[in-house]
This record gives structure tokens, sequence and C-alpha cells, in this order.
């Protein structure tokens, strides 16, 4: 099946080829057992990035690998007595491997965030290299995510000081939008996922906050009191959830730089 599994739909990745598990599908392209469960809530607010590997320093590859890595990755973790996987892998040559359907799988990836979090992990070589394509590919993995699940497109991004995010360690009931492992837990350290990704996020237009400053709070808030005064009923919490997300679009913002405009 081409495309992203959310919701029973798949969502086609411009550009990115994506396999989800459906009928004939091989049978190492979804999760095991133990590595999940049903979601118990419907309002999935986060994407956790990961790396296979954790390393840091990392190098950037140019262009592409070989591929077969998301095979391996997902075997691993069907045969692996600890039972942790992430929703999707990311290939080194771009290709994306989506393990289960995003909006009704709770994947073991993150711990206390597990149940409304989407995890995604890139490819890492045994040196620390992380190839373009990957990165590419998680990029325009996250947008269409963000998109088809009504998360705004923001994440946080602020210097990594060899801690997590103290709103983020129980699992940022209150933080919206996409973030790294290393943000959530210190299990790993700064190598999961590395700064290039966060790099490229902002890149591609994806708003930044400091979440350990209360920064999207106090940004969302400010925009809740001007959806406020147009007539929208949003709760002013500096939480963008399904509520703002949804006067948003019946004011024909698409984002929340829009409203600020």
């Amino acid at each position: 099946m081409i495309g992203l599994l959310i919701g029973g739909a798949l969502h086609e990745v411009p550009g990115v080829e994506c396999m989800s598990p459906g009928a004939g599908s091989p049978p190492w392209l979804r999760l095991a057992p133990g590595d999940y469960c049903q979601r118990k809530t419907k309002w999935v607010r986060q994407i956790t990035i990961h790396t296979t590997k954790g390393i840091n320093p990392q190098t950037i590859l140019p262009g592409k690998g070989a591929g077969g890595r998301d095979r391996v990755v997902a075997e691993f973790w069907r045969g692996d007595p600890q039972h942790s996987a992430a929703h999707i892998v990311v290939d080194t040559d771009g290709s994306v491997a989506c393990l289960g359907d995003l909006a009704t799988i709770c994947a073991y990836h993150a711990t206390t965030a597990n149940d409304w979090s989407v995890g995604i992990e890139m490819y890492q070589e045994f040196d620390g290299g992380i190839y373009e394509a990957t990165l590419t590919s998680t990029v325009a993995v996250c947008r269409v995510i963000c998109e088809a699940m009504g998360i705004p497109y923001q994440m946080h991004h602020a210097p990594y000081k060899g801690a997590p995010v103290e709103r983020l360690v129980p699992g940022g009931r209150d933080c919206v939008g996409i973030y790294g492992h290393r943000d959530q837990t210190d299990r790993r350290g700064a190598g999961d996922p590395g700064g290039a990704i966060y790099a490229r996020l902002r890149a591609d237009g994806c708003e930044a906050f400091d979440f350990g400053k209360r920064e999207d709070l106090d940004r969302w808030i400010s925009r809740q009191q001007r959806l406020r005064a147009m007539g929208e009923p949003v709760d002013v919490d500096g939480i963008c959830g399904p509520g703002t997300m949804a006067a948003m679009r019946r004011r024909g913002f698409r984002t929340g730089l829009e409203i600020d405009a």
C-alpha cells in the first residue's frame, strides 16, 4: 500500500516512496503484537523523531544510501524482547516504511508520550552518518502527518543542554508539535536525533519554539485571543488543540503565523 496509513486512509507524501501494511504487504511491514497497543486518546498531538543509533556527533552523508535498512530495523524490533518500536522507519535511500496506523496504534517508542505521539525512526549508520535523503524524507513525512492529523507545524527548538525538557518528561500533554527523543528523555543524548533534522525542519518553514521557556503557550494564548475576537469559541489556554485548529480552518488560516500577520 502506497502512502502513510492514517485513520484507515492512505496519505501520499510527495516525492517519497512510502509503504504501509495492507493486503499483500510483506510480513515484516507491521509492528509485532508486543510492540504496540490500541490508542486510548483520539487527539494525537506530537511527533517524536529518533535515530536508530543515537550517535553524536553526526556526519551528514550526501545523496542517498542503498536502502533495505527499513526491513532490518523492523525485523530487529519484532525479535527484540524489550518490546519497543516506532511507527515509521525512514531508510537510507529516503524510502519510508509505515508499520501501523498512525491514528489508532500506540507504538512503544517514547514511554510517557506513547499514547498521543507518532514515532519516526531515522536510520543512522554505525559511524554516525545520516544520509541527506533520510533527512529530506523525514521533513516531508512530518509535514504530511501534521496536515493530516491536525497538528500545527511547529517544533521544540533550543540549544541542547544535555537534559530533556521538563515539560516533556511526563509526556508533555500540553506540548503540541514535533520534537526529538532527546527532548523527552535522557536515555540516549544529543544524537537522538541530533541537530541536523531541526535545521531542515526550520528551513522548511516549521515554526520553532523553546518549549522549556513555554514560548509555544505564550504565542498561542495571543492567537487564541485573536480568534475569540473574531467570534470563535476557543479556549484561551495556549494549547493548539483540535478546537483551536478547527477555528483556524474556519477562518482560512493554515498556520499560526497567518493569524499573527
